[in-house]
């Protein structure tokens, strides 16, 4: 990997990181933000008949029942994971364990209020799964239609859990948000932290 994907992965997590405490702080002092409630709203009309039977089924997406097995498959197929499965495995599990303790700083309520809900975590554990598919993607030896296809379906996958999530009254479009920042820096820490490590122990030519 040279030394743009290094800069790449950086830029990605520090700039989700950034926006992440920004709109974290945000959250904190004023609670719903402006355009949270419209779009709650909006979202939440289309749930009904066969719009919340798939709402219902794509939730389970960014459950650890769904992410699991995922998981597993993915080191099954793929030698890069297989390499260095341990990091993979501790963003998988740590992001989730992130978001929770930051739900206890942050004090949000859902939309329910029945517990806190800022970030988001089906989000976060669905978009640090989507997005470490699609970096170990990028190191498996496959065509560039392949790479874009498993792309689309990760970045689909996250998305579909957002929506899912909002129109079932589970979370503030904020809290959404907040999850796909929180869920992209993690993974993009680790791919970062990765291609370092494969800049430094390639051998010179």
């Amino acid at each position: 990997m040279n030394r743009s994907g290094v800069a790449r992965w950086r830029l990605v997590c520090l700039i989700s990181l950034g926006v992440f405490l920004g709109l974290g702080l945000a959250v904190y002092a004023t609670g719903a933000l402006p355009g949270d409630m419209f779009l709650l709203r909006e979202l939440a009309a289309w749930d009904g008949g066969l719009t919340s039977e798939l709402a219902r089924s794509v939730n389970h997406a960014g459950r650890a029942q769904v992410l699991v097995p995922a998981t597993i498959l993915l080191f099954w197929l793929s030698p890069a994971a297989r390499r260095r499965w341990w990091l993979w495995c501790a963003v998988l599990s740590g992001a989730p364990l992130l978001q929770n303790v930051l739900k206890f700083f942050v004090g949000r309520p859902r939309p329910n209020g029945l517990s806190f809900g800022f970030p988001s975590g089906d989000v976060t554990a669905a978009t640090a799964f989507a997005l470490v598919l699609i970096y170990l993607a990028s190191r498996e030896r496959l065509g560039r239609g392949p790479r874009l296809a498993i792309a689309a379906l990760a970045a689909c996958l996250m998305l579909a859990v957002g929506w899912a999530r909002i129109i079932r009254y589970a979370h503030w479009p904020s809290d959404v948000l907040g999850g796909f920042l929180l869920g992209t820096c993690c993974a993009a820490a680790a791919a970062w932290w990765e291609t370092s490590r494969s800049e430094v122990l390639a051998p010179e030519r």
